[in-house]
């Protein structure tokens, strides 16, 4: 009589590798739509708190800096959310931001950003609209009753003032 050895043959192993590889094959996209789910998130979260810095200045305040005008969030605004203000009062902690040697001013980055990919990813800054007259209403937006808005350009990178992609403090 012949004795068997313990171990699998080779049609237990290419069905378990089959298995492996379609389980690995359903996987896959579900990760990727995660990691979009989480920059979507990342950037809301980012506009929320950048909102609320906006507001804490203008309660402590009582008015708008006349040099800070709608669009990205850089050098002057960004500079006085981190502390450069008449009371160092820093409004806003940045995780996310550089003074990239190629560009001349200091930014705060949404998770859109691609710091050093050339060919996928420009730079993409958080952006900011303004009440300038104080009457609670945004005049870029219709039906926007707030003081100040903020927003990412999301994934596509075209700045659509709050349409498209684009992750918004306000809705």
């Amino acid at each position: 009589m012949k004795a068997y050895t313990k171990g699998f043959t080779l049609i237990e192993l290419l069905v378990v590798i089959c298995i492996i590889a379609i389980l690995a094959g359903m996987i896959m996209p579900l990760y990727s739509n995660f990691l979009k789910k989480a920059k979507v998130v990342k950037a809301l979260a980012g506009a929320k708190g950048l909102e609320t810095a906006f507001k804490s200045y203008l309660d402590m305040y009582k008015f708008w800096p006349t040099a800070w005008a709608d669009g990205e969030i850089k050098d002057d605004i960004f500079k006085t959310l981190r502390g450069d203000n008449p009371q160092g009062i820093a409004f806003y902690e940045f995780a996310n931001y550089t003074n990239h040697p190629g560009m001349d001013q200091t930014t705060a980055w949404d998770p859109w950003s691609i710091p050093d990919d050339p060919i996928r990813g420009p730079w993409r800054a958080y952006r900011v609209m303004f009440d300038k007259n104080y009457d609670n209403k945004i005049d870029a937006l219709p039906n926007v009753y707030r003081s100040v808005v903020v927003y990412s350009v999301g994934a596509n990178s075209q700045d659509e003032q709050g349409d498209g992609d684009d992750d918004t403090s306000w809705k």
